[in-house]
C-alpha cells in the first residue's frame, strides 16, 4: 500500500479542533474518494501489461499527467488545511475550498482514464 498524503490530511481534518461538522463530512467523502483512487491505481498496477506500441506510450503519458494532477490535489489540499490551522481561512472559506478539493478528487478516476480501461 502506498503512503497517502491526501489521506493523512483528511484524517488530520477529522481529528483537528479546527474542523466543524461540515468539514468532517467533507473529509469523510474525501477519504472515500481517495480510497477509490488508490484501488484504481492498484488494479492498474496489477492488471495485464500493455507495454508495446504507440498507444502504450500515449497511455503512459496521459497516466503520468493524471498522477501529477493527483499530487497537485494533495499539495493544494495540504495548503488549505495549513491555512485553516493558521486561522488564515474562516470556517466558511475552508469548507468551500475543502468541497472543491473533494470534488476534484472524486472526479480524478474518470479523468485518469483508468475506469475506461477497466471496462475494456
Amino acid at each position: 500500500m502506498r503512503n497517502s498524503d491526501i489521506l493523512e490530511t483528511f484524517v488530520q481534518i477529522v481529528q483537528g479542533p479546527e474542523g466543524n461538522l461540515r468539514a468532517v463530512e467533507l473529509a469523510g467523502l474525501g477519504i472515500a474518494a481517495e480510497a477509490r483512487c488508490t484501488l484504481l491505481l492498484l488494479a492498474d498496477k496489477a492488471g495485464p501489461s500493455r507495454g508495446s506500441g504507440p498507444g502504450w506510450l500515449q497511455r503512459s503519458r496521459d497516466f503520468a499527467d493524471c498522477l501529477i494532477e493527483l499530487g497537485e490535489i494533495g499539495d493544494s489540499l495540504a495548503e488549505v488545511w495549513r491555512a485553516r490551522r493558521a486561522h488564515e481561512l474562516d470556517e466558511e472559506a475552508f469548507s468551500e475550498q475543502l468541497n472543491h478539493h473533494v470534488r476534484r478528487l472524486q472526479a480524478w478516476p474518470e479523468s485518469s482514464g483508468l475506469l475506461d480501461e477497466r471496462q475494456e
